[in-house]
């Protein structure tokens, strides 16, 4: 198991697939370091002190060390753990939409009830062009191995979706007919009107080679509140939960990724989603909320 500090790449241009590209499609790779030290999470401030001591995750797993985490207590985002997107995510046929690091707050007001928590916000930047918000821990911290779990609340679906992911360091860019070279493995996106969201794993780059494996989980209670995503990765087995309880469970040995990954939060604006984008009202309503992220080896 191991774990890296990375050095950034540039995030490719979005395809035509409504999913994420990476800067591997342009031929980049990036290059890892390990982290010396017996405990180099800790030791490169990682872990936030506020996370519960002796905390495990949701439903159980065999990752005992709490390797990184964030609470999303202050005033900003964390910059040594996250990088914000200001990258135009999305031509649309009826609507644009952008990332905006503006739309990424944390602890806006602390004195309210999702004080201390990531704020992802929905915001209109002119006729038809949308933005919304999105971090990744590219050139900030990978991992290969482990069980990462966030604490979400998902925004109301109106053309607008909050989705939790994993990408490889990498890149996908590679064609070999699997996933164990690296691949995008979409935990949530929560792209329905129903208590219902599709998990998915894109490998084998984004054009004419692209496959991917999705499953549709159910989920009661999706949009009613804050709920926990987890995805337990291991060389010849992953698992899926929500809310403690398993959704999926990949034994397929291609697609199961074999490399280090960074996290990624993003609230995505997509014409495909459920539901319409000008019904959205433009205020907390469709926000979505993080109350944590959390990753044991």
């Amino acid at each position: 198991m191991q774990r890296h500090k990375v050095r950034s790449v540039r995030r490719a241009a979005p395809s035509a697939l409504h999913i994420r590209t990476s800067a591997a499609a342009a031929g980049l790779l990036a290059a890892t370091l390990v982290v010396p030290g017996a405990t180099p999470a800790h030791a490169a401030g990682f872990v936030d002190p506020h996370t519960p001591v002796g905390v495990r995750p949701n439903g159980g797993s065999p990752h005992a060390t709490l390797v990184f985490s964030d609470e999303f207590y202050g005033t900003s985002l964390d910059s040594s753990k996250w990088s914000s997107a200001d990258s135009k995510r999305r031509d649309g046929q009826y609507f644009d939409s952008w990332w905006k690091p503006s739309n990424v707050k944390v602890n806006p007001n602390p004195d309210s009830i999702n004080g201390g928590n990531l704020w992802m916000s929905l915001s209109q930047l002119g006729d038809d062009q949308y933005a919304t918000g999105e971090i990744e821990g590219r050139g900030k911290f990978d991992f290969t191995y482990g069980t990462v779990e966030w604490r979400a609340q998902m925004p109301p679906t109106e053309d607008h979706f909050g989705a939790l992911w994993l990408m490889p360091t990498g890149g996908i860019n590679g064609v070999d007919g699997t996933a164990r070279d690296g691949g995008e493995y979409d935990v949530i996106e929560s792209t329905q009107k129903a208590d219902a969201y599709g998990n998915t794993i894109h490998y084998d780059g984004y054009g004419p080679d692209h496959k991917a494996s999705s499953v549709n989980v159910d989920a009661l209670g999706l949009h009613s509140g804050y709920h926990t995503y987890a995805i337990e990765w291991k060389p010849g087995q992953i698992i899926y939960r929500y809310d403690g309880n398993v959704v999926r469970t990949v034994d397929d040995q291609n697609l199961i990724s074999q490399v280090p990954m960074f996290p990624v939060i993003s609230h995505e604006a997509a014409e495909w989603a459920d539901g319409s984008i000008y019904d959205a009202p433009l205020d907390y309503h469709s926000t979505m909320y993080v109350d944590y992220i959390r990753i044991w080896q």
